[in-house]
């Protein structure tokens, strides 16, 4: 998992082939947000979701991990806690939804990272994570998650 500012996203685009498109698209999107839904931005190699919704209390939230997708998270407004923890920590007969690619769960939190407007994060497939807990109180979020393919 890697958290940062998104002025700072250069320092990550060699990490993979579709990381620098994946973050124009983001600083794109800082200057004029796109509506609600799914943007292609490289096919089914790289796209884009915005979302907006209203965060909610950790117990009403879900771990989730990936096989196939990296998942850069990146708050465009709001407040929104994301748990992490590893991979190694998915509850055994955790079965994986191929068609989602996504393993999803319930279960206590881990490692609590606040991320604030103009904040990302990057989960990898060895990255459990939980998003849309509420900081202290309930609250609206516009965040733009990008899927890169593994």
């Amino acid at each position: 998992m890697i958290v940062d500012v998104l002025k700072n996203n250069a320092r990550y685009a060699s990490l993979h082939p579709g990381f620098a498109k994946a973050f124009a698209f983001l600083e794109a999107a800082q200057k004029e947000l796109p509506e609600v839904g799914r943007y292609e931005i490289d096919g089914d190699a790289v796209y884009a979701m915005v979302q907006q919704y209203d965060t909610v209390p950790a117990a009403e939230t879900k771990w989730e991990a990936h096989k196939k997708y990296i998942d850069i998270q990146f708050i465009h407004a709001g407040t929104e806690v994301i748990a992490w923890d590893t991979i190694e920590n998915l509850p055994e007969g955790t079965e994986y939804n191929e068609t989602k690619d996504c393993f999803v769960f319930k279960g206590e939190g881990k490692s609590p990272v606040e991320l604030n407007a103009g904040t990302f994060a990057i989960y990898f497939p060895e990255d459990l994570h939980k998003p849309k807990e509420q900081y202290k109180v309930a609250s609206p979020v516009t965040k733009i998650v990008v899927k890169v393919l593994v």
